[in-house]
C-alpha cells in the first residue's frame, strides 16, 4: 500500500472527499495530481498518494483556505506521510527513530503522536521505546516538531511534522482565517 497522505472526512462522505481532493490538487497546480485514493476500512478515513511533496500539498491547501480560494466541505484533516512501513512493532520503532533523528534538529523539542486503528498495539510501550532512543528534548505542550505515526492493520505511515504548518485541519484553518480577517 503506497500513500503519502492520511485524510479524514465525515463518515460515509468518502466519495465527496475524493472529489474535493481532485479539485484541491488542480487548484494547488504545479502538476500536482491525486494518483490514488484508498479506503482504509475505517469510516471517514482515506489514504491518498499525491504526485507532489505531501507537506507542500498540506501547506498549499491551508493557503487556499486562508485566502478563501477554496473552502472544502468534506476534507476535514490531512496528515502528510513521509514513510510507509509494514505494521510490525520493531519495524515501526526502527523507522520512527531513524526519521526522528534525521528530521528533528538537535536543539528542537518534540513529542510523539500515535493514531492506531484495528491493531492491538501498546501505545505507551511503543512511545517509550522510540523516545528513549531520540536524543532530543520532549515537550508535550508546545513542541517544535511532532513525530506522527498513523498505524493501520497492514501499514504504518510515519512523519516528522511542524504541527502548525504541515497538518491541515479545516476547523483550525477556518478559525485562523477568521482571526486574520478580524
Amino acid at each position: 500500500m503506497s500513500y503519502n497522505l492520511v485524510v479524514s472526512t465525515g463518515r460515509w462522505r468518502e466519495v465527496q472527499c475524493i472529489n474535493e481532493l481532485q479539485v484541491a490538487a488542480k487548484l494547488i497546480g504545479e502538476g500536482t495530481e491525486v494518483l490514488s485514493v484508498r479506503r482504509t476500512g475505517f469510516p471517514g478515513l482515506l489514504t491518498a498518494l499525491v504526485s507532489s511533496d505531501p507537506k507542500v500539498f498540506t501547506r498549499r491547501l491551508r493557503e487556499l483556505v486562508l485566502t478563501s480560494k477554496f473552502i472544502p466541505s468534506f476534507i476535514l484533516k490531512v496528515i502528510p506521510i513521509e514513510v510507509v512501513v509494514s505494521t510490525d512493532f520493531e519495524t515501526i520503532k526502527r523507522t520512527a527513530i531513524e526519521l526522528a533523528i534525521r528530521g528533528i534538529p538537535e536543539t528542537a523539542t518534540y513529542k510523539i503522536e500515535i493514531r492506531y486503528r484495528g491493531v492491538p498495539i501498546n501505545r505507551m510501550e511503543l512511545i517509550n521505546s522510540i523516545a528513549k532512543e531520540i536524543p532530543r528534548k520532549v515537550n508535550l505542550e508546545n513542541p517544535e516538531k511532532v513525530l506522527h505515526l498513523e498505524i493501520f492493520p497492514e501499514s504504518t505511515g510515519i512523519s516528522v511534522l511542524s504541527p502548525s504548518e504541515e497538518v491541515f485541519s479545516l476547523m483550525k484553518v477556518l478559525r485562523e482565517a477568521k482571526l486574520l480577517r478580524g
